[in-house]
Protein backbone atom coordinates (compact mmCIF):
# COMPACT_ATOMS: atom_id res chain seq x y z
CA UNK A 1 0.00 0.00 0.00
CA UNK A 2 1.52 3.31 -1.20
CA UNK A 3 0.68 6.43 1.33
CA UNK A 4 0.27 9.54 0.05
CA UNK A 5 2.34 12.64 1.62
CA UNK A 6 -0.78 14.05 3.56
CA UNK A 7 -1.25 10.77 5.04
CA UNK A 8 2.59 10.58 5.33
CA UNK A 9 2.09 13.64 7.47
CA UNK A 10 -0.46 13.36 9.35
CA UNK A 11 0.90 9.95 10.67
CA UNK A 12 4.27 11.35 11.84
CA UNK A 13 2.22 14.12 13.32
CA UNK A 14 0.60 11.52 15.68
CA UNK A 15 3.43 9.56 16.27
CA UNK A 16 5.24 12.68 17.77
CA UNK A 17 2.16 14.06 19.63
CA UNK A 18 1.38 9.94 21.01
CA UNK A 19 5.63 10.69 21.75
CA UNK A 20 5.71 13.76 23.54
CA UNK A 21 1.93 13.16 25.70
CA UNK A 22 3.88 10.10 27.18
CA UNK A 23 6.98 11.76 28.12
CA UNK A 24 5.28 14.35 29.26
CA UNK A 25 3.23 11.78 31.38
CA UNK A 26 6.31 10.27 32.83
CA UNK A 27 7.68 13.72 34.32
CA UNK A 28 4.62 14.76 36.24
CA UNK A 29 5.89 15.53 39.82
CA UNK A 30 3.17 15.17 42.22
CA UNK A 31 3.77 18.29 45.59
CA UNK A 32 3.54 16.62 48.60
CA UNK A 33 -0.16 17.05 50.40
CA UNK A 34 -0.14 20.01 52.73
CA UNK A 35 -1.31 19.12 56.23
CA UNK A 36 -5.08 20.71 56.61
CA UNK A 37 -4.55 23.54 59.05
CA UNK A 38 -6.08 24.66 62.06
CA UNK A 39 -6.13 26.84 65.45
CA UNK A 40 -3.05 26.28 67.26
CA UNK A 41 -2.53 28.20 70.59
CA UNK A 42 0.93 28.90 71.66
CA UNK A 43 2.10 29.95 74.84
CA UNK A 44 5.52 29.18 75.91
CA UNK A 45 8.64 30.57 78.09
CA UNK A 46 11.63 30.11 75.79
CA UNK A 47 14.58 30.76 78.21
CA UNK A 48 13.88 34.07 79.42
CA UNK A 49 11.85 34.77 76.85
CA UNK A 50 8.05 34.61 76.03
CA UNK A 51 6.43 32.88 72.79
CA UNK A 52 2.94 33.10 72.15
CA UNK A 53 1.15 32.85 69.03
CA UNK A 54 -2.60 31.71 67.81
CA UNK A 55 -1.56 31.33 64.11
CA UNK A 56 -3.13 29.26 62.41
CA UNK A 57 -0.91 25.53 61.93
CA UNK A 58 -0.84 21.73 61.29
CA UNK A 59 -1.57 19.16 64.14
CA UNK A 60 -1.31 15.70 62.84
CA UNK A 61 -2.00 12.19 64.66
CA UNK A 62 -0.73 8.76 63.60
CA UNK A 63 -2.10 5.83 65.91
CA UNK A 64 0.86 3.21 63.99
CA UNK A 65 3.96 5.08 63.04
CA UNK A 66 7.51 4.36 63.72
CA UNK A 67 10.82 6.06 64.54
CA UNK A 68 13.80 4.15 64.94
CA UNK A 69 12.00 0.61 64.50
CA UNK A 70 10.14 1.56 67.80
CA UNK A 71 6.35 1.31 66.61
CA UNK A 72 4.79 4.34 68.05
CA UNK A 73 1.68 6.57 68.53
CA UNK A 74 2.54 9.79 66.90
CA UNK A 75 1.67 13.61 67.04
CA UNK A 76 3.08 16.65 65.45
CA UNK A 77 2.48 20.13 65.70
CA UNK A 78 3.76 22.69 63.22
CA UNK A 79 3.49 26.24 63.26
CA UNK A 80 4.93 29.40 61.65
CA UNK A 81 4.39 33.32 61.90
CA UNK A 82 5.69 36.85 61.41
CA UNK A 83 9.36 34.39 60.83
CA UNK A 84 8.88 32.29 63.97
CA UNK A 85 8.10 28.40 64.26
CA UNK A 86 7.62 25.90 66.42
CA UNK A 87 7.45 22.21 65.90
CA UNK A 88 6.89 19.33 68.09
CA UNK A 89 6.99 16.15 67.53
CA UNK A 90 5.37 13.73 70.21
CA UNK A 91 5.91 9.78 70.39
CA UNK A 92 4.06 7.54 72.48
CA UNK A 93 5.87 3.89 71.97
CA UNK A 94 3.59 0.86 71.74
CA UNK A 95 5.97 -1.25 74.24
CA UNK A 96 5.36 1.02 77.25
CA UNK A 97 8.69 2.79 77.32
CA UNK A 98 8.97 6.44 78.63
CA UNK A 99 7.46 8.62 75.51
CA UNK A 100 9.78 10.73 72.95
CA UNK A 101 9.75 14.08 72.20
CA UNK A 102 11.29 16.71 69.84
CA UNK A 103 10.71 20.22 69.59
CA UNK A 104 12.45 23.19 67.99
CA UNK A 105 11.35 27.04 68.69
CA UNK A 106 12.20 29.00 66.26
CA UNK A 107 11.81 33.19 67.43
CA UNK A 108 14.33 35.32 69.09
CA UNK A 109 15.93 32.48 70.54
CA UNK A 110 16.35 29.44 69.13
CA UNK A 111 16.45 25.91 71.11
CA UNK A 112 15.97 22.85 70.29
CA UNK A 113 15.15 19.44 72.31
CA UNK A 114 15.21 16.12 71.51
CA UNK A 115 14.82 13.16 73.75
CA UNK A 116 14.24 10.22 70.73
CA UNK A 117 16.14 7.03 71.36
CA UNK A 118 18.04 6.22 68.46
CA UNK A 119 19.00 9.71 67.84
CA UNK A 120 20.92 12.54 68.56
CA UNK A 121 19.60 13.20 72.40
CA UNK A 122 19.72 16.54 73.19
CA UNK A 123 18.25 18.03 76.11
CA UNK A 124 15.42 16.02 78.60
CA UNK A 125 12.10 16.27 79.90
CA UNK A 126 8.54 15.70 79.49
CA UNK A 127 5.73 16.60 77.11
CA UNK A 128 2.32 15.41 78.09
CA UNK A 129 -0.62 15.11 76.05
CA UNK A 130 -4.43 16.09 77.27
CA UNK A 131 -6.73 14.89 74.76
CA UNK A 132 -9.94 17.18 74.40
CA UNK A 133 -12.26 16.97 71.68
CA UNK A 134 -11.19 16.38 68.09
CA UNK A 135 -8.11 18.30 69.57
CA UNK A 136 -6.15 18.18 72.49
CA UNK A 137 -3.12 20.32 75.05
CA UNK A 138 0.22 19.77 75.20
CA UNK A 139 2.30 20.64 78.36
CA UNK A 140 5.87 21.08 77.92
CA UNK A 141 8.77 21.24 80.36
CA UNK A 142 11.84 20.93 78.85
CA UNK A 143 15.75 21.80 78.72
CA UNK A 144 17.43 22.36 76.41
CA UNK A 145 21.21 21.14 76.05
CA UNK A 146 22.20 24.57 76.94
CA UNK A 147 20.21 24.11 80.67
CA UNK A 148 17.73 27.26 78.98
CA UNK A 149 13.57 25.67 79.86
CA UNK A 150 11.12 25.50 77.86
CA UNK A 151 7.89 25.26 79.46
CA UNK A 152 4.06 26.32 78.49
CA UNK A 153 1.55 24.86 76.60
CA UNK A 154 0.57 24.08 72.34
CA UNK A 155 -3.00 23.52 72.06
CA UNK A 156 -4.54 22.01 68.83
CA UNK A 157 -8.01 22.35 68.06
CA UNK A 158 -8.23 19.49 65.97
CA UNK A 159 -5.86 16.34 65.01
CA UNK A 160 -5.60 15.49 61.44
CA UNK A 161 -4.50 11.77 60.13
CA UNK A 162 -0.92 12.30 59.22
CA UNK A 163 0.42 11.16 56.32
CA UNK A 164 2.37 8.56 55.44
CA UNK A 165 6.10 9.06 54.26
CA UNK A 166 8.64 6.88 53.09
CA UNK A 167 12.08 7.08 53.05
Amino acid sequence: MQLTPLRNHTIVALSILVSTTAVHAGQVRRQAAQPESVPVTVTLKVGDESYASTAPGSCTHAPKASIYNVLSENWMVMQEAGGRSVQLTLWRPADGTSEMVSLAVNGRKNLQVSTVRGGAVSGSGTVKLQPSGKGGTFTIDLKAKSGEAITGTIQCAAFTPSRAEAG
